[in-house]
């Protein structure tokens, strides 16, 4: 999806925020760790780079695989560990989840522009929600 997503941000860069939230899948064993890693390394202002490299290495997620990935881009393990355990990640996590379930979602990624669902993941039919958005003069938000 970031290709997409960086179109868009090329196209409205004054207009568009990209909003992440998390919806870890009950199937996937690794899903709710790999959200509490990808929020630690929030902490320390590497949320996309961290997120990025979990799906690279999403065929090799460990709890020492997120340590790794953590040491590998410099982040401060003692922190990233402590905050991986804090509740107050975990929560975010949970009201994610609660908000896609109220949303009606059942997989991901999903996409939303102003609470409108993205039916076509593609750029043109991006472009015409947000498009509409705007001749409404609404402020965008994205999320997915």
């Amino acid at each position: 999806m970031m290709p997409l997503f960086e179109q868009v941000l090329d196209k409205y860069p004054e207009s568009v925020k990209i909003v992440f939230k998390h919806y870890p899948l009950s199937f996937h064993k690794q899903a709710l760790p790999a959200a509490l890693a990808s929020m630690a390394a929030a902490e320390q202002g590497k949320f996309w780079e961290y997120h990025d490299e979990l799906f690279i290495n999403q065929n090799s997620l460990s709890s020492e695989k997120y340590l790794e990935i953590a040491q590998i881009m410099g982040l401060d393990l003692k922190k990233f560990s402590l905050d991986m355990m804090r509740p107050s990640l975990r929560q975010k996590i949970e009201d994610d989840t609660a908000d896609a379930k109220k949303a009606g979602i059942i997989g991901t990624p999903a996409i939303f522009v102003n609470g409108r669902k993205l039916k076509k993941r593609n750029f043109s039919e991006i472009s015409r929600l947000i498009d509409d958005e705007l001749a409404d003069g609404q402020n965008m938000e994205i999320k997915k």
